[in-house]
């Protein structure tokens, strides 16, 4: 669709529109007007959206943080690259009823004193019955609002007039009230028609009118433009519906009707009377981004599923965080396998979403002025499993009593996040918690370490390749084992003994045993010697009959080791840049594929898999 100093730039908004875009793409390409540009202004897609505008030759995709989104902004932010002198706006989910539509909604520009025109809209047949009714009384032969799902402008008079970037909605209508105090006209065109397709749930129908009526009495409208706070308006607007509804009444229509009109009036009653005085910056994610977080939920043992939850209750105390990576561990493996200890002795309950290992960026900071001191919002940040060691009331993120990163969103309390430094990769990033786990194990021996010491690490899996590295770089020798060919042969550069048979431990003052296999435990007891540090790192070990005379005897210290503090969370991010980590990262898959990626993971042919949600 490239065309080279276009007359006319046509600017489409984006968030998660793969239904819709191609519909659009291919009906503007079908018009009799062929002198424009397109530019895509994506807002944070998680689907093939930008693949499809990027199949269709559009000029510019243009991408901004979700965090960053108002509707006035990110039509600013496409009008800036602009080559025409005409600015389209089409809704990405709508689509132009004919292929004049174009040349139509362009003729009333021609006019010197027109600064905006805007055209006509119908609901599709998908539409919500109660809508389309909208549609039809808004969008007659004459419109009083308009509407930047449809509509044209002049640059040069944007130029000197940015639409608002501060309101929640109807920056259309306060540009054009605007412009008319400057004297300028805005023109209803009827004959540029778009089918304009809202197939909302009923949590953004709310949310919708919500947003419209907050920016109506912020614009100094006597009332929002598509509905009314009032009970009467609502019973009048249920009334007529019903009535037109005839002689096709069925209890599905009455129920779409009933909700729809209830929705929109409760939306608009919220926004009209008790959120007038929301604070932009602070709310403007909830209002543009409401309530839904796709997340993987172990619903009980061999059972998980994705599913769309509500955005998670954020207290003062709380941060709200868009998760960039989650890692798999073997922990997540052993929750949906039943087979963790406190799933096992009725500590832990299902359902649980998994996934401590993770990287995201504040969304939202609660009110806590702690908080608001130490983070901002678009901080990238990572946080810690153990949030309690209280046996009665522990909480270990996505482990137990407190769900995890295997979703979209997730709440953590601020005390227990970390910024991550800003050359840290995020993807290196979420392994700041295994990592911490290490740090904090080793930190719990060193008492015991001197110069000169022996250590052998059993299990080259992540935490055995981190506690190898992490040993090797002080200066330890280091001996790993692992049956796994594979994994020894990432830390061969690293690691200057590699063994795939456990023997001879009586060499070694200190073992650390990461595999959590109990066969593997018990040889170690047996086989090590006088004063030996055993540091058990591996997860679940089971119950083992063992002589505690040979402990006593041969004054052997056990030492059991699990998470991270906070300290340790600091030393690990800034660590991680002298860590090989290359291994780690090598395999990213979408969390909608989470069940393979755990089979992959038993596999044992990547050292680590990390989830995108």
């Amino acid at each position: 669709m490239y065309k080279k100093n276009p007359e006319t730039s046509i600017i489409i908004r984006t968030f998660n529109e793969e239904k819709h875009i191609g519909n659009l793409l291919r009906a503007i390409k079908k018009q009799d007007y062929k002198d424009y540009e397109i530019i895509i202004v994506d807002s944070g897609s998680t689907d093939n959206t930008l693949k499809i505008a990027k199949d269709w030759g559009c000029n510019h995709i243009l991408k901004i943080e979700s965090r960053d989104f108002t509707f006035g902004y990110s039509l600013n932010i496409g009008c800036q690259k602009t080559g025409g002198k005409y600015l389209v706006f089409v809704s990405a989910h709508a689509v132009p009823a004919d292929n004049h539509w174009l040349g139509s909604i362009l003729k009333p520009l021609q006019d010197e004193k027109v600064a905006m025109a805007y055209g006509k809209q119908i609901g599709s047949e998908t539409s919500k019955f109660s809508e389309k009714k909208d549609f039809e009384r808004i969008f007659s032969d004459f419109s009083a609002y308009p509407n930047n799902a449809n509509s044209a402008v002049k640059k040069n008079l944007w130029q000197n007039h940015p639409f608002d970037e501060y309101l929640f909605g109807l920056e259309d209508i306060e540009w054009a009230k605007r412009m008319r105090g400057l004297g300028f006209l805005t023109y209803y065109e009827s004959r540029a028609v778009v089918c304009h397709v809202h197939n909302e749930k009923w949590h953004q129908v709310f949310n919708r009118y919500r947003r419209e009526a907050i920016a109506a009495s912020r614009i100094g409208l006597p009332h929002p433009p598509q509905a009314r706070p009032g009970l009467v308006w609502f019973a009048s607007s249920l009334f007529r519906d019903l009535l037109a509804s005839l002689p096709n009444v069925y209890p599905g229509r009455l129920e779409e009707i009933a909700r729809f009109r209830y929705y929109q009036w409760k939306g608009t009653r919220q926004g009209w009377y008790k959120d007038r005085q929301l604070d932009f910056n602070r709310d403007k994610y909830d209002i543009f981004y409401p309530t839904v977080n796709k997340a993987v939920v172990i619903k009980n043992k061999q059972k998980a599923v994705i599913e769309e939850m509500p955005l998670p209750k954020i207290n003062p105390g709380d941060i709200l965080i868009k998760v960039d990576y989650v890692g798999i561990c073997r922990t997540d493996l052993e929750i949906y396998d039943g087979s963790l200890g406190y799933y096992k002795n009725g500590q832990a309950k299902y359902p649980i979403i998994p996934g401590h290992e993770f990287s995201g960026k504040i969304i939202k900071i609660g009110a806590n002025n702690k908080c608001r001191e130490l983070f901002r919002v678009g901080d990238r940040v990572v946080g810690e499993c153990i949030l309690s060691r209280d046996d009665k009331k522990r909480k270990e993120v996505g482990v137990i009593n407190c769900n995890g990163a295997y979703s979209q969103f997730m709440v953590m309390p601020g005390i227990h996040l970390h910024k991550i430094p800003e050359k840290l990769d995020s993807k290196i990033a979420c392994l700041a918690e295994p990592l911490a786990v290490v740090l904090r194990a080793l930190r719990r021996i060193e008492n015991r370490l001197k110069d000169g010491d022996n250590f052998a690490v059993i299990g080259a899996g992540p935490i055995g390749n981190l506690c190898s590295q992490v040993l090797s770089n002080k200066g330890y020798e280091v001996t790993i084992f692992d049956k796994n060919k594979n994994r020894l042969e990432i830390l061969k550069s690293k690691v200057k003994n590699l063994s795939r048979d456990i023997a001879n431990l009586k060499r070694f003052d200190v073992i650390i045993e990461a595999t959590g296999s109990r066969e593997i435990l018990e040889q170690v007891l047996r086989e090590t010697k006088t004063d030996a540090a055993i540091l058990l790192l591996g997860f679940p070990y089971g119950n083992i009959n063992y002589n505690f005379e040979d402990l006593t005897g041969k004054e052997k210290l056990i030492i059991g080791s699990v998470g991270g503090d906070r300290d340790d969370f600091d030393e690990a991010l800034n660590l991680l840049p002298k860590i090989d980590t290359a291994a780690f990262t090598e395999k990213i898959m979408p969390l909608e594929e989470f069940s393979q990626a755990w089979k992959l993971q038993k596999t044992a042919r990547h050292l680590k898999i990390i989830l995108k949600p």
